[in-house]
């Protein structure tokens, strides 16, 4: 009878080998590092990484699909908050923050620029903002059918323009020059975006 693998164990090693590959990837870009650098970094031979990670191309997924958990845990923060302009203020100037990292903008723009030349990471990418883009515009419908927001916002457009704003800020310096000046401007570009407040300031 087959040992049945030990699935917590398996998942440990993946995220060891994960980040192994996600320092290299950020240190040399994709192309120069070649999957031998990888298992020496994870400190495996070449057959034990191969069972978790097939191909280079499984890791930059794997990379993608960490991602699209992180933007579906930063939009869940939005959905029901009491207030939700001050909960896209903060998680905005959350989003800025982090994505303003140097390390986190590197890895950013090689898997923007891996997913313009590799089709899989492409789709993976296309898919993931379109399903950023449905969570965030059924956010909004909710709060306009709730009279939270005005009822002749664009949902889709609006959603498209926040999560612009974020993608934009990639690998800027925004959070790092500008600070705590950055929250008052996002209040105003949400008000703007969503239409009046029906209370004031944040």
């Amino acid at each position: 009878m087959a040992r049945k693998r030990d699935e917590a164990a398996f998942e440990r090693k993946r995220t060891h080998i994960l980040r192994a590959a996600e320092a290299l990837f950020i240190e040399r870009g994709f192309h120069q590092t070649g999957m031998a650098a990888i298992c020496d970094a994870a400190g495996m031979q070449p057959g034990a990484l191969y069972r978790y990670f097939p191909s280079k191309a499984d890791l930059i997924a794997a990379l993608v699909a960490e991602e699209r958990e992180d933007t579906r845990a930063f939009l869940d923060r939005l959905d029901g908050a009491p207030d939700l302009r001050l909960a896209l203020v903060e998680a905005l100037m959350d989003a800025i923050a982090a994505v303003g990292e140097a390390e986190y903008g590197r890895l950013a723009l090689e898997i923007a620029a891996e997913g313009a030349r590799e089709e899989r990471v492409g789709a993976l990418l296309a898919e993931a903002e379109i399903g950023a883009l449905t969570h965030l515009t059924r956010i909004l419908d909710r709060a306009r059918a709730a009279g939270e927001i005005d009822m002749s916002c664009d949902c889709p457009a609006a959603a498209a323009l926040l999560l612009t704003l974020i993608d934009g800020a990639t690998g800027s310096d925004l959070h790092a020059v500008f600070g705590e000046r950055l929250r008052p401007v996002l209040r105003g570009f949400v008000d703007g975006i969503l239409g009046a407040s029906p209370s004031p300031g944040v």
